[in-house]
């Protein structure tokens, strides 16, 4: 719907509702475009372009955070995503990594680097965001084994229901989880608001949460009971 219109229906400015819209697409509870918003979607995820500028500084935290619980000469998988790509990024400091991916945009990211050994997983490539998809990614997944698995998320359930919008992206997603020792979701405040139709799995499936704002208590306690450290970090860029 158009910002006028809105403005319209509801008896209000429209720099009032582009102020709202702003608001609530920072939520993930809307999708902004050029005047107007609609709706999220709970069977598409949004444009790759619209994900790298949503709530980009706590994607941007997120990452440095993660990117401090792994140690040099480590071993790793990271997946599909804006938030994994911001962790990418944030590997400057590290040495002599391990790093198996699915996402053309991390080994790009990381390929600079002489000590960094990386494995690009071969199959279908998804130009509009640089993932790498299907039976031929999943069986380079399948053929490793590392200490760590970083992967993002589109939607999580106030139960701890972990979701996604693309069942080709779920599955390399479970693949990493079973093929990683210690498995890091980040997941920034607005996927908490997000109910894609897709299950990749429950909390039960990961070790550490890295998110930007704290949870609720029951959520907490869904956290406790699966196990999973909890890591809030702190939005200072």
């Amino acid at each position: 719907m158009a910002n006028e219109d809105m403005a319209q229906h509801f008896g209000v400015a429209v720099q009032t509702i582009r102020r709202d819209v702003t608001y609530l697409a920072g939520l993930g509870l809307l999708s902004r475009h050029h005047g107007g918003a609609t709706p999220v979607s709970t069977v598409e995820n949004l444009d790759y372009d619209a994900r790298q500028i949503l709530n980009s500084a706590s994607k941007t935290a997120i990452g440095r955070y993660a990117a401090a619980l792994i140690p040099d000469r480590s071993s790793l998988f990271i997946n599909i995503g804006t938030t994994t790509e911001a962790f990418a990024r944030a590997l400057t400091n590290h040495r002599d990594l391990r790093i198996v991916t699915n996402n053309l945009h991390v080994a790009s990211l990381v390929s600079g680097r002489a000590d960094f050994h990386t494995v690009l997983a071969g199959g279908q490539l998804r130009p509009r965001d640089g993932a790498i998809l299907g039976a031929t990614a999943i069986e380079t997944l399948s053929s490793f084994r590392t200490e760590f698995g970083v992967i993002g998320i589109s939607g999580i359930e106030e139960g701890g229901t972990l979701l996604d919008f693309d069942l080709s992206e779920i599955q390399c997603a479970r693949t990493i989880i079973r093929h990683s020792r210690r498995v890091l979701l980040l997941a920034d405040h607005t996927k908490f608001s997000r109910r894609p139709m897709g299950r990749v799995g429950n909390l039960e499936d990961i070790d550490d949460l890295i998110t930007d704002r704290p949870v609720s208590e029951a959520f907490q306690r869904y956290l406790d009971a699966a196990g999973v450290t909890l890591h809030v970090a702190e939005n200072n860029v």
